[in-house]
């Protein structure tokens, strides 16, 4: 009961690490097909390019709403310009009518005068903060639009680029590719396909001298010739004991007629001795 935890935990890490792999090997193989081959680099640099271009028609929206926000800003601010003017005018009016109707001593008119010059002077007030936050938020707005289309400009000119990059890119491949299959067989890698035929023939020729230094070597063990060398052997020696038995018979033969001859000899040298007379 023990050991159920720890089971279980190692199975919980199986299963996770199982699918954690898993991803993982699906990842490698989606990199792989673009990297595998120049139609692969195509694809690629197309959806790149489809990538950016939904980018930066987003951004080209983006841009042309907070263009629309800056103008409606600047005519309203443009509005109130105007307004302003009228205002001031009518605020002058008032102020002109007050100080006749003071020197003319009508106090009706002055407080008429007066609270009209009061609501054009607040009027004029408002639309001066007005125009103070609306050009504040313009400048704001302007500064975000040279950040935005500094970066339009930057998209533009990346999307421009890829037709040139996605050539480069496949020539790159392409090269690279060839100058390791170059190295490799600078180095002697090769596969069966790709040797040529006399690599095979003087490998057979290999193949066949070893193994006709191998039947050499059997042929040196095989019992008949081991026979006929015997047989050989025997042959030589009988013909040197008869050559030799010959040789001495000869010698023997010789030795015996020789015999009586000397022994005749010898006698006569005996008897000429004892004839010579004594001194």
């Amino acid at each position: 009961m023990e050991e159920q935890p720890g089971i279980l935990q190692a199975l919980w890490r199986f299963i996770t690490f199982y699918r954690v792999r898993k991803a993982l090997g699906l990842v490698r193989a989606a990199n792989k097909q673009f990297t595998g081959s120049t139609s692969g680099i195509r694809d690629a640099f197309d959806i790149e390019m489809n990538q950016k271009v939904q980018e930066y028609k987003q951004l080209e929206s983006a841009v042309a709403e907070v263009e629309n926000v800056i103008e409606s800003k600047r005519l309203e601010l443009e509005r109130l310009n105007n307004e302003e003017k009228e205002l001031l005018k009518k605020r002058e009016g008032a102020l002109a009518l007050a100080e006749k109707s003071q020197v003319e001593g009508n106090n009706d008119a002055f407080a008429q005068h007066q609270a009209a010059f009061t609501r054009f002077q607040s009027r004029i007030n408002e639309a001066e903060e007005r125009q103070k936050s609306l050009a504040e938020q313009t400048k704001q707005y302007e500064d975000s639009m040279k950040k935005y289309m500094l970066q339009l400009t930057k998209m533009q000119a990346y999307v421009q680029s890829l037709p040139a990059k996605k050539a480069e890119a496949i020539a790159d491949f392409v090269s690279a590719k060839r100058i390791i299959e170059l190295n490799h067989r600078l180095m002697g890698i090769k596969t069966s396909f790709e040797e040529g035929p006399v690599s095979l023939v003087l490998e057979e020729n290999r193949r066949l001298t070893a193994q006709a230094r191998v039947t050499e070597k059997m042929a040196g063990t095989s019992v008949e010739l081991q026979d006929t060398m015997y047989a050989d052997a025997g042959r030589s020696s009988e013909s040197g004991d008869v050559f030799t038995k010959m040789l001495a018979a000869r010698k023997a033969q010789k030795e015996t007629q020789a015999a009586p001859a000397e022994k005749e000899a010898a006698k006569q040298t005996a008897g000429s001795g004892n004839d010579r007379p004594k001194i």
